[in-house]
């Protein structure tokens, strides 16, 4: 019965807002609700495209392991010829498989949780919940599903004594994972970009106490509010910057990267866009930190904007943190075309993904008068 359900609601979706939009002119035609809910479930598309071709920085090695195109969900695979078999062999002890999340995928979805059973962003119950979490692990990478320099940063403070509060709780990290978290902030707060903006700060600052990745990680949740609020990419930096200045520079404090969405346009001039999107990520650079990776997504969703399966995959395609990079794209790219916009078989691919579809529609409904 709970299959039939979601798949009426799929199904709802399609015929209330359409087959995936045809044309850039048609795009404020995709209701805010179907956005909401596709920018929460591109991320988690993007995450658990990721988790199974990780950290492949050599593209000839990603394509002997996973063919000349990765169009769908992968195990870790046992027998990884990349530089960080290890992880792969790792996760796959842990018993991830094809449709799981991350690590990074499981703290995004324990925020949304916590927003639904709040019924609103409540940082302490968040944070209570990662302090569970923390318990399960033990500060080194090789723990849990395999864990990243920004939370083994954090787990090492908490397990100091380092309060929440304390603005040196989180990492010295330039990472992604706090960005990929706060499109659930996005969907929640669209419509009031100048608490958005707060609270996309405040949550970053879990994970983080370095104004770089809290900058970017802020701007890029702008960026997704923006997109829901239906907000076309040419006036994307424009809408940024009609935020009341003092809240911008007290919660975003670099002005370029507050408009680095505009780096994208370049996908727009015949003469100067990718003819392999994927390779963006050799030029905007495959690593960790989110000065690489936000662009390449940039890039993925002004070249493809109106097609989330070619934007997520080229950002899986071009290597490297793949995951972080697919994720954020996700995040973007879903709340353009929203849930409708979503090919059915990436949402059904995904493990539980009964319950990540009901918990984007309950924060969908929080955001209903």
């Amino acid at each position: 019965m709970k299959k039939i359900l979601i798949s009426f609601l799929l199904a709802t979706f399609m015929l209330a807002v359409g087959p995936a939009i045809a044309d850039s002119g048609a795009a404020s035609e995709v209701s805010q609700r179907d956005r909401i809910m596709g920018a929460i479930m591109g991320v988690f598309i993007g995450d658990a495209l990721g988790v199974g071709t990780h950290w492949y920085y050599d593209l000839d090695g990603l394509r002997n392991d996973f063919g000349p195109w990765i169009s769908d969900y992968h195990d870790p695979k046992l027998d990884s010829t990349g530089e960080f078999a290890k992880v792969h062999q790792w996760r796959h002890d842990q018993g991830v498989r094809a449709g799981d999340l991350s690590q990074t995928g499981q703290l995004y979805r324990m925020l949304v949780e916590s927003i639904v059973d709040k019924g609103g962003y409540d940082r302490a119950d968040y944070a209570a919940r990662v302090d569970e979490l923390f318990k399960t692990l033990n500060g080194k990478n090789y723990s849990g599903l395999y864990t990243d320099s920004a939370i083994r940063e954090t787990w090492k403070n908490r397990n100091a004594g380092v309060s929440w509060d304390d603005p040196m709780v989180g990492s010295n990290a330039i990472t992604s994972d706090a960005a990929q978290m706060n499109v659930a902030l996005a969907a929640l707060y669209y419509a009031d970009p100048e608490t958005l903006a707060r609270q996309a700060n405040s949550h970053t600052k879990l994970f983080y106490h370095n104004d770089f990745p809290i900058t970017h990680s802020v701007a890029y949740s702008l960026v997704v509010g923006g997109l829901i609020k239906g907000v076309p990419l040419e006036h994307m930096a424009e809408h940024i910057n009609g935020i009341n200045v003092r809240v911008l520079t007290q919660n975003a404090l670099y002005y370029d990267s507050r408009i680095q969405v505009e780096t994208g346009q370049v996908a727009w001039d015949e003469d100067l866009r990718f003819n392999k999107p994927h390779l963006t990520s050799l030029v905007y650079g495959q690593h960790c930190e989110i000065q690489q990776l936000l662009p390449g997504a940039y890039y993925m969703v002004h070249h493809f904007q109106d097609d989330f399966e070619s934007a997520v995959l080229s950002a899986i395609n071009g290597g490297g943190n793949n995951m972080a990079r697919a994720a954020l794209t996700g995040g973007l790219s879903g709340a353009m075309v929203g849930l409708s916009g979503i090919p059915e078989r990436l949402i059904t691919g995904l493990n539980d993904h009964e319950e990540l579809l009901e918990l984007a529609e309950k924060i969908a409904d929080l955001t209903q008068d």
